[in-house]
């Protein structure tokens, strides 16, 4: 058996093991067996998917240069998942101290910026319906039902990723299903 073929069969923990023994590769295939859930929780956090792809690698550069952090209590895929939607979190408060930042420098300037004239932008790249009902929700909103229906995290690994208990992802599923329902049936009636 060739070693990719090895590190296909191996279960996530061992890939673990291996990659804090130095083992790149093994790394490797914990990052494509979990990059398709990591660039999905990086667009639902930062409601960019523009941005996802990049947010996620950087995600999981982190989780590589603190692979011996990981703790056998969790899954390795809520461990790397977690570090992806911290760096979206982080990615998300940069963006807006840069926008603030760009207002303020405008204004100094004597020019004006039309509020949220940088959002037309990534409005127009999102034309489903649903998409644009997302962002309009509140980033704790977007977060849970990106785990739980994008990236397809089962409660338990949505409390891991976002750091909440799981009866609170159960309520917050709820609760944001109800204001996305809102959402879009208001959309229907502005058509």
């Amino acid at each position: 058996m060739n070693e990719s073929t090895d590190l296909r069969v191996c279960d996530d923990e061992t890939l673990v093991a291996r990659a804090r023994a130095g083992d790149t590769e093994s790394f490797g295939e914990l990052v494509r067996r979990h990059e398709r859930a990591a660039v999905r929780v990086a667009a639902v956090v930062s409601g960019s998917t523009t941005d996802a792809l990049d947010i996620a690698q950087e995600g999981f550069v982190k989780a590589y240069r603190n692979v011996a952090s990981h703790r056998a209590s969790g899954s390795v895929r809520s461990w790397m998942l977690r570090i992806v939607a911290n760096e979206a979190k982080n990615h998300v408060r940069g963006r807006l101290r840069r926008r603030t930042r760009d207002d303020r420098h405008a204004r100094a300037d004597g020019l004006r910026v039309a509020p949220g004239a940088d959002l037309a932008v990534d409005e127009r790249a999102e034309h489903e319906e649903l998409a644009a009902a997302l962002g309009r929700l509140r980033a704790t909103d977007r977060e849970v039902l990106g785990c739980r229906f994008v990236a397809e995290l089962s409660e338990a690994e949505t409390a891991t990723v976002l750091g909440i208990a799981p009866g609170t992802v159960k309520s917050r599923t709820s609760r944001a299903l109800g204001r996305l329902r809102t959402q879009l049936e208001e959309a229907g009636h502005d058509s």
